[in-house]
C-alpha cells in the first residue's frame, strides 16, 4: 500500500481543496449571479428544464482555481508533484475554451462558440495532451494489464500508433464528460465517485507507478472539489458547472486514468461518461441511416430517462449507484491482493 506521507499529502490537499471550492462559490455566486446572464436553457430538450432559465452558469471556476493554485504550489512542495501540475495545465487549457464557449453563450449567441472552431481546438489541445506524455513528459509512457499490472513499456513506432489512439481517446472522453452534465448534481457526484475510484487504484498500485504521489493527489482533489460543488449544484442547482467545469474534468480524469497506464478505466470506471457520449454517436447514426427514426427518445441517454418519466433525481441517484458499481469494476481489475499479485 502506499506510504503515509504522501498519502497524507493527499488527504491534506483534498481538505484544501474542498475548503477552497466552498469559499470561492460563496464569494463567487453573487457575483456571478450579478454580473452576467443566465446559460440558455436548451430549446429541444425535456420542458421541464425551462424552470431552469435564470440559473447563472461558470461555476466550474469554483474548483478549477483552488486545483490550478494547487497546481501552481505543488511542486514546491514535492518535487515529485509536478505530473499533477502537467495534468492541472492541460485542465486550465479545457477550461478556458469552455470559459470561453460559456462566454459567448450568455452574452453573445446562444449557440455557443462554433462546432467547428471548437472541434479544431479541442482536438489540438487534445494533440499537444499526448505529444507532451509520449515524447516530452520525464518518464516513459507504458500500459499496465489488468489483474496483474504487468508494465508495457510504450516505446518507438509504437509511441506513433498509441498517439493515432490517444488524440480522438482524449478528445472523445473529455467530451463525453462535458455531455454529462446536463442534470443538477450528475457530474459532480457522478466525477466525485470515479475520481475515488481511481484514488482506490492508484493506492493499491503505488509500487508499480513512479506518478504515483501527484495521481493520488489529483484524484482526491477532483473528488473533493466535486462534492464541495454539490452544495451549489445539487437539485434545485444554484449554479451551473458550464463547459468551464465540465471540459476540465473531462481532460484531468482521462489525462489521469492515462498517465498511471490504465486508459481502459476512463471507459470502466467512467463508464457513465463514455456511455452518455455513445448514445449521442448512436442516435446520430441510426436517426440518418433510418429516415428519421430514434433510439432514445432523446440523447445524451439521461434525458431518454427524464422522457420515460423519471425525475432528475432519480435518475442522478440510478446513475450515480451504477457509476459506484463501474468504479468498483476498475478497482478489482487492478487490485492486486484480491487475485493474489
Amino acid at each position: 500500500m502506499f506510504p503515509l506521507r504522501p498519502m497524507m499529502l493527499a488527504l491534506i490537499a483534498a481538505v484544501a481543496v474542498f475548503i477552497g471550492t466552498m469559499i470561492v462559490g460563496l464569494i463567487g455566486l453573487p457575483v456571478i449571479s450579478r454580473k452576467f446572464a443566465s446559460q440558455p436553457i436548451r430549446e429541444n430538450g425535456p420542458k421541464t428544464h425551462l424552470k431552469k432559465s435564470g440559473t447563472p452558469t461558470f461555476g466550474g471556476l469554483f474548483f478549477i482555481l483552488p486545483i490550478a493554485f494547487l497546481g501552481i504550489v505543488a511542486p514546491f512542495i514535492r518535487r515529485y508533484l509536478l505530473p499533477l501540475s502537467m495534468i492541472v495545465v492541460f485542465m486550465v487549457i479545457f477550461g478556458a475554451v469552455g470559459f470561453a464557449d460559456d462566454w459567448i453563450k450568455v452574452r453573445v449567441s446562444k449557440k455557443g462558440m462554433s462546432v467547428r472552431h471548437k472541434t479544431l481546438l479541442l482536438g489540438f489541445f487534445s494533440a499537444v495532451a499526448a505529444l507532451y506524455y509520449l515524447w516530452l513528459a520525464p518518464t516513459e509512457p507504458f500500459i499496465l494489464l489488468p489483474f496483474g499490472a504487468q508494465k508495457l513499456i510504450i516505446t518507438g513506432g509504437w509511441k506513433f500508433l498509441y498517439f493515432a489512439f490517444l488524440v480522438p481517446f482524449l478528445f472523445y472522453m473529455s467530451n463525453s464528460v462535458n455531455i454529462t452534465d446536463g442534470l443538477d448534481g450528475l457530474l459532480a457526484s457522478l466525477m466525485a465517485i470515479a475520481s475515488l475510484g481511481l484514488f482506490a487504484v492508484v493506492s493499491t498500485l503505488a509500487a508499480s507507478l513512479t506518478s504515483a504521489p501527484a495521481s493520488l493527489m489529483l484524484s482526491a482533489v477532483m473528488a473533493s472539489g466535486c462534492l464541495a460543488f454539490l452544495f451549489f449544484n445539487r437539485y434545485p442547482a444554484r449554479i451551473f458547472m458550464g463547459d468551464t467545469g465540465s471540459q476540465a474534468l473531462g481532460i484531468g480524469f482521462t489525462l489521469l486514468t492515462v498517465v498511471i497506464g490504465v486508459p481502459y478505466l476512463a471507459v470502466i470506471t467512467g463508464f457513465i461518461f463514455f456511455f452518455e457520449g455513445f448514445s449521442v454517436v448512436l442516435q446520430v447514426i441510426y436517426f440518418k441511416s433510418t429516415g428519421g427514426k430514434r433510439i432514445f427518445r432523446m440523447s445524451p441517454i439521461h434525458h431518454h430517462f427524464e422522457l420515460v418519466g423519471w425525475h432528475e433525481t432519480k435518475v442522478v441517484r440510478v446513475f450515480s449507484l451504477v457509476g459506484l458499481l463501474c468504479a468498483g469494476l476498475g478497482f478489482m481489475l487492478m487490485s492486486g491482493p484480491l487475485f493474489g499479485r
